[in-house]
């Protein structure tokens, strides 16, 4: 089977998550997913608001990358988290 990259974009619930942690705990969500996190980073968005995008490298499997956006939708500081990009390597 072939590897898959894909982008993750994640909204924290309120500007005052803190940044640093939420990213450490979307890293564990995916490592414990049998994943690897290729990169972490965040841009501001408006008003003290930004979003996160995770890079995850995983095998390609039935289920694709529904069990990691769901792990990381079921984290208190996350509103939401949805794939935005999706590609084979």
């Amino acid at each position: 089977m072939a590897d898959v990259i894909a982008k993750v974009k994640v909204m924290p619930v309120s500007p005052e998550v803190e940044k640093e942690a939420l990213k450490e705990k979307l890293t564990k969500v995916v490592e414990e997913n049998d994943a690897k996190c290729r990169g972490v980073s965040d841009e501001p968005l408006a008003f003290g608001l930004y979003t996160i995008y995770v890079m995850v490298e995983m095998e390609e499997r039935e289920g694709g990358m529904d069990p990691i956006e769901q792990a990381m939708n079921d984290l208190e500081d996350v509103e939401s988290a949805e794939v935005v990009e999706l590609s084979l390597i």
